[in-house]
């Protein structure tokens, strides 16, 4: 049991030096210890191995993003991270799409598996940037229509963006959006680290009638570079993890309308 612990906090403390990494290019080794709450020794340890991995290079003091990596490295192992919570997550949302619906799915890696949790049975159009979830879709076996926005492909992230893309809001009105985020907070509400992530998205739930938040608890109290939106831009937030009291206090205002649901799994 100790064993497992300590390999789920080696992989919490990667996935938040990755995602400093992908927000600000570099980071040292003492800043992220401090940060993390462990010695330097055990950063140095985790930094060279997302090293082996291709995800960054080391650098005297810290490290940086790798400049020369398989495209899809980085791309892999954040689909990987916390792969049960995104699980969980996708199959609630899922419970919230009806016989009819057209929706759309961002390209986040929290959503690839919305697709697989629709009813069978149920008869609905899925738009989507996302190059993943077009390809799971073609290995499914159900009534689902999915639409590609088109667009220029992003392979580090495989997604779809620019003009031809942005053609997408102008011609569907969708009756639920579901996104997800790099960070959400009190402070600065939704973020992004991409400009054309957070464009498409916006773009998206401006069209659409109901918008759905879905991130799990490692989301909260972090901030992106890109402004996506306010929290209370959303109609409906699932996570994993019930939601701090200040938060629950906020979202639960008389200046917020919003639904909040958590798929918190029971011990």
């Amino acid at each position: 049991m100790e064993d497992r612990r300590c390999k789920m906090l080696a992989v919490e403390r990667k996935s938040k030096i990755i995602d400093l990494l992908e927000a600000r290019g570099q980071a040292e080794v003492s800043e992220l210890a401090q940060m993390l709450s462990v010695v330097p020794e055990t950063i140095r340890r985790d930094l060279k191995e997302l090293e082996m991995q291709g995800v960054l290079q080391r650098t005297h003091g810290g490290a940086v993003l790798a400049e020369k990596k398989e495209a899809d490295t980085l791309h892999s192992l954040r689909i990987k991270q916390h792969y049960k919570e995104k699980v969980k997550l996708c199959k609630k949302a899922a419970q919230f799409i009806e016989e009819g619906d057209t929706i759309f799915v961002d390209n986040s890696t929290t959503l690839l598996n919305l697709i697989r949790f629709i009813n069978p049975e149920y008869s609905v159009t899925l738009l989507t940037n996302s190059v993943d979830v077009l390809q799971l879709a073609s290995t499914l076996e159900n009534q689902v229509t999915v639409i590609s926005s088109g667009g220029v492909l992003h392979r580090e992230k495989m997604y779809l963006s620019g003009s031809i893309a942005e053609y997408m809001h102008t011609e569907f009105i969708p009756s639920k959006a579901f996104i997800s985020c790099y960070g959400i907070s009190l402070e600065y509400g939704l973020s992004d680290c991409s400009m054309n992530e957070a464009a498409f998205k916006k773009n998206m739930m401006q069209v659409s009638q109901k918008t759905f938040c879905i991130v799990d608890h490692t989301k909260f109290e972090k901030n992106g570079p890109v402004k996506l939106t306010g929290i209370d831009a959303c109609d409906v937030l699932i996570t994993d993890k019930r939601l701090e009291p200040r938060y629950q206090e906020m979202l639960q205002s008389d200046n917020v309308i919003m639904d909040i649901f958590h798929c918190e799994e029971r011990e």
